[in-house]
């Protein structure tokens, strides 16, 4: 039996009540926001200029394919923005420029595209059974754990073996955050990493850490530069990764829409599924020009309608419009890229470890066998020794070798495939 709301799903607010929860699912949103373009920065190098741009298109594409799914897309009330695997695949891949990145990128997105509109989706979601699916959750937060581990300890330039005050801080960081979700109630729940990132900030500028400088340089309002920065190259192997990593997209997306259909509207969840992935694979397209990274629809709506009574799309099609806004505001993404890259860690650590919890949740959905335990606890095992091999003993492999196998996300959903469907496929009558 669904929950009774203040708002139902096709309900249109007041203009007053749509700003204020509109506003409330943007403070929601921002903090995966600020760490996707912390992460991206940091991967690829990005000068400060650089990094707002990002940031800027980051919050364009993110507010613009919000309000576009909430209208006309699924049309439940969830928030699109970028992808964790999406993320980990271009920061494995930064060594190979952004061209490639971006080439990648807008083929990967339009092969998902085609699965749609040939109709043969359906026919691939039926490989993502709940060890497929909890595997590459699970592998998306321990693929993250070697750049989580160099950020973690303040690995740079000036400490090359990092440091463990740093180390110490992010840990106490990740409890505390951890004790305000669980502790917090209502929307200081929801806001709980947010107050996290707040905090360490704060903490780190006593000891002297963020540069304020060029905040105070950044102007309050401008147009974001450079729409398309370089042109896109088609380089095979960028193609075959980016493609294996909109299997993840898809399932994420999946268990998204499923999850909030639960609590809203299943009538409508049928179309939806075609609808919000074909999008999903629009917006990688748009995010691939941009050079920044491809949309995916989050899963952490359910417990906000939950908390808000507010089941409307049009409260999150607001938060679309508020997004939009604020990637005219490079103050505000210069203000976001002052949190230090530390902080921007020990907050996605907790996310991720939420996430190895749901992994896990999913996995054990069913009564386990020891083929599960197989099936699960390897791919698992052997992405994440992927991310700690040493890049001199994968130099002299081929490129499109190195940037497959490179990738312990890639080599796990190839892994759990192959031993679910394969080598431990189950005959059933």
């Amino acid at each position: 039996m669904k929950p009774e709301y203040i708002y139902a799903i096709d309900d249109r607010l007041p203009l007053r009540y749509a700003l204020i929860y509109g506003l409330q699912w943007t403070v929601i949103m921002f903090p995966g926001l600020i760490i996707v373009a912390r992460l991206g920065g940091i991967a690829l190098h990005m000068e400060l200029k650089e990094e707002v741009r990002f940031l800027q298109f980051m919050l364009l594409t993110s507010g613009l394919f919000t309000s576009i799914q909430s209208l006309w897309g699924h049309r439940y009330p969830l928030l699109d923005g970028p992808s964790t695997a999406l993320l980990l695949t271009l920061m494995v891949l930064a060594p190979y420029g952004i061209e490639s990145i971006q080439g990648g990128l807008i083929a990967g997105s339009f092969i998902l595209i085609l699965l749609v509109v040939l109709g043969r989706l359906e026919k691939v979601i039926r490989y993502a059974t709940p060890n497929v699916v909890g595997v590459i959750l699970m592998l998306i937060a321990f693929s993250l754990l070697p750049y989580l581990t160099r950020i973690m300890t303040g690995v740079d330039d000036q400490h090359p073996h990092g440091e463990v005050a740093t180390f110490s801080i992010c840990i106490v960081l990740v409890l505390v955050m951890a004790g305000f979700s669980h502790w917090f109630k209502g929307i200081w729940k929801t806001i709980a990493l947010l107050l996290g990132m707040v905090v360490g900030t704060a903490f780190f500028s006593l000891l002297g850490l963020p540069d304020y400088h060029d905040l105070q340089a950044a102007r309050w309002v401008s147009l974001p530069s450079e729409v398309i920065p370089s042109w896109p190259r088609i380089h095979w192997p960028t193609v075959l990764a980016f493609a294996c990593t909109y299997l993840a997209v898809a399932v994420n997306s999946l268990g998204s829409l499923h999850g909030v259909a639960n609590l809203t509207d299943r009538q409508r969840l049928p179309a939806s599924i075609n609808r919000g992935i074909f999008i999903n694979g629009a917006a990688g397209i748009c995010c691939g020009l941009m050079g920044v990274v491809g949309m995916v629809s989050y899963s952490m709506s359910p417990g906000v309608i939950l908390a808000t009574r507010v089941s409307s799309r049009y409260a999150t099609a607001w938060c679309g419009v508020i997004l939009i806004a604020a990637a005219f505001i490079p103050k505000l993404a210069a203000l976001l890229s002052v949190i230090p890259a530390p902080v921007v860690g020990a907050a996605l650590f907790v996310a991720m470890g939420v996430q190895v919890g749901a992994g896990l949740g999913i996995v054990a959905t069913g009564e386990m066998t020891g083929r599960d335990y197989f099936a699960v606890g390897l791919p698992v095992l052997l992405g994440t020794c992927v991310g700690f091999l040493p890049a001199d003993m994968l130099a002299p492999l081929p490129v499109g070798v190195r940037v497959i196998f490179g990738n312990g996300l890639i080599t796990g959903i190839l892994l759990v495939l192959l031993l679910e469907h394969v080598v431990l496929r189950e005959v059933r009558s």
